[in-house]
C-alpha cells in the first residue's frame, strides 16, 4: 500500500509539467503592446500678402508708394517669421494730383521715384488650446531698411543727379490676423518705434554729399516712428 502511494505520487510529479504546459498553451491570452499615439497638431499655413496701405503711403511722405509682397511662415505653434520686400515708385495719389495741377513737378521738370525696402518681423501670438499661429492677436518687433532715389527734372535725371534717401527703423507693433487655410487673410497692425533718415545728393556719378534735411520738414527728421498698416492675402 505504501509503495503504491509513492508510485502514484511519482507519476503525478512527472505528469504535472506536461499538464501545466497544456494548460498554459491552451489558456494563454495574447495582449498587443500599447502604442502611444502621436499628438496631432493643427495645420499652420503659409500666408502670402500684400499691403494696400503701402500703396497710399510708403517711405517718404508724400512722394513714394510701395508695391509690397510679403510671406509669413509659422515657426512653431505660437510664433512666426514674416519677410517683406517692396519696390518703390511714385506715390499714386501725389501723381494724380500733380499731373492735374498747373506748373506741376511732373509736367514742368519731370519727377521720378525708385528704390526698395526690406522688412522683417518676428511675431509672438497670444494663443490657447484652440488657436495657433498665424491667426489671432500678436506682438512683434518690426525692422526695415529702405533706400529711395528721387529725381526732379528730366535733364538732371539723365545725368544721374538725384536725392538718395536712406531710412532705417525698428518698431514694436501689436496686431491681429484672421483667416483660414485656402481663404482670404486679413491682417491689421499698429505700433511705435525709432527711425533714422539720412539724405545724400548725387550731382553726378562721382560727387555725393550730405543734403540739408531741414527742407524735408520736422516729421521726416523726427526719430519717432508711427506705424500702421493693413495687409491682405491668402493662406495656403
Amino acid at each position: 500500500m505504501f509503495n503504491r502511494t509513492i508510485l502514484s505520487f511519482a507519476i503525478l510529479i512527472l505528469l504535472f509539467p506536461i499538464m501545466g504546459i497544456g494548460m498554459t498553451l491552451g489558456d494563454t491570452i495574447l495582449v498587443k503592446p500599447l502604442v502611444k499615439e502621436k499628438k496631432k497638431y493643427p495645420y499652420q499655413p503659409t500666408v502670402f500678402k500684400t499691403s494696400p496701405t503701402a500703396l497710399l503711403y510708403g517711405g517718404v511722405l508724400p512722394f513714394s508708394s510701395e508695391y509690397r509682397i510679403m510671406v509669413e511662415m509659422p515657426s512653431n505653434r505660437t510664433q512666426s517669421e514674416q519677410i517683406a520686400f517692396s519696390i518703390m515708385g511714385k506715390n499714386i495719389i501725389f501723381n494724380i494730383v500733380d499731373r492735374n495741377t498747373p506748373n506741376s513737378l511732373t509736367n514742368r521738370f519731370g519727377f521720378k521715384v525708385s528704390g526698395w525696402r526690406l522688412q522683417y518681423a518676428h511675431k509672438f501670438y497670444i494663443v490657447n488650446r484652440r488657436h495657433h499661429s498665424p491667426y489671432g492677436f500678436y506682438v512683434a518687433p518690426l525692422v526695415s531698411y529702405t533706400t529711395i532715389n528721387i529725381a526732379i527734372g528730366s535733364a538732371r535725371y539723365l545725368k544721374t543727379a538725384y536725392y538718395d534717401i536712406r531710412q532705417y527703423n525698428i518698431n514694436m507693433i501689436i496686431g491681429a490676423q484672421a483667416g483660414k487655410k485656402n481663404r482670404l487673410t486679413f491682417d491689421v497692425y499698429g505700433g511705435l518705434g525709432y527711425k533714422k533718415n539720412t539724405v545724400y545728393y548725387h550731382s553726378n556719378t562721382f560727387n555725393v554729399k550730405p543734403f540739408d534735411q531741414e527742407d524735408f520738414g520736422a516729421f521726416f527728421n523726427s526719430n519717432v516712428n508711427l506705424v500702421f498698416g493693413i495687409n491682405l492675402g491668402f493662406s495656403i
